[in-house]
């Protein structure tokens, strides 16, 4: 799990307590240590247009390495390892360019 949380923040995602106000919430179904993402079946309109997502994770469903969980993908889906972000040719940074601004995962 540690290994899971240091990838996650270095992507710009973070660890929520608790839930925020107003945020989109979505549940993953895994999660992936080496590179801090999840994998969401629920690929909606506003997984990808809500400014604040929240991503519910089971803590016994994180595997080490993406091989641990090919075979667990069963359904359309999107690996998901922090909020959107893009970069210019002079590296302007700008967040939320396809997707939310903030991304923060619970563990359930």
């Amino acid at each position: 799990m540690d290994e899971f949380v240091k990838n996650l923040k270095i992507a710009g995602g973070e660890i929520l307590e608790e839930i925020p106000q107003d945020w989109y919430v979505t549940r993953a179904k895994f999660g992936v240590a080496e590179n801090g993402a999840v994998w969401v079946e629920e690929y909606t309109k506003e997984l990808f247009l809500s400014e604040n997502v929240a991503i519910k994770l089971p803590k016994n469903e994180i595997y080490e390495k993406m091989t641990d969980v090919m075979d667990k993908i069963q359904n359309p889906g999107v690996f998901i390892s922090g909020p959107s972000k893009t970069a210019d040719v002079e590296s302007f940074l700008v967040f939320g360019a396809h997707g939310p601004k903030r991304l923060g995962v619970i563990f359930i």
